[in-house]
């Protein structure tokens, strides 16, 4: 099963990605690292096609309260 996690790369999207290839899935580590960027939309549906679960665990680049509001309406 294809499964793409949103911000693979990062600290948790890592160790999911991990685990998920562990169990033999089919796993994309979706990130701006991989050429996949959930605010622009770059590279985003070709990651998506085929999938059956997608994770999302991205996280903001900032904890100030207005820039964690525009990154979560955006992506």
């Amino acid at each position: 099963m294809k499964i793409v996690v949103i911000g693979g790369t990062g600290l948790i999207g890592s160790k999911t990605v991990e685990r998920l290839r562990k169990k033999g899935h089919d796993v994309l580590a979706a990130s701006p690292n991989t050429g996949v960027d959930t605010l622009t939309g770059k590279g985003l549906d070709d990651a998506l096609a085929g999938a059956k679960v997608v994770i999302d665990l991205a996280n903001s680049p900032s904890f100030e309260d207005k820039a964690v509001m525009e990154f979560f309406q955006a992506a």
